[in-house]
């Protein structure tokens, strides 16, 4: 996310993401809703997110013990080629 703000505020490029997470979402700057096909809401955020202030905060993760996806277990074994 750090990426993408930095893109968009020192470059000026806009960024497009595409969440069904509020949290993600308060990263931007502005937030569209759609519904149905057609857009509902334009939200300019408040409060926006600032990631390089919010990774810090995170807690870090343990290499062996990360779900890349929620009940799935990742296959550990090599296979030669």
């Amino acid at each position: 996310m750090e990426i993408l703000q930095n893109l968009n505020d020192e470059r000026g490029l806009t960024v497009v993401i595409v969440t069904h997470e509020p949290d993600i979402a308060q990263y931007a700057k502005r937030a569209l809703e759609f519904r149905d096909g057609k857009m509902k809401k334009d939200l300019l955020i408040q409060d926006r997110s600032i990631a390089s202030e919010v990774l810090p905060t995170l807690p870090a993760v343990d290499d062996d013990n990360v779900d890349l996806i929620p009940g799935v277990v990742p296959d550990t074994k090599v296979t030669p080629q």
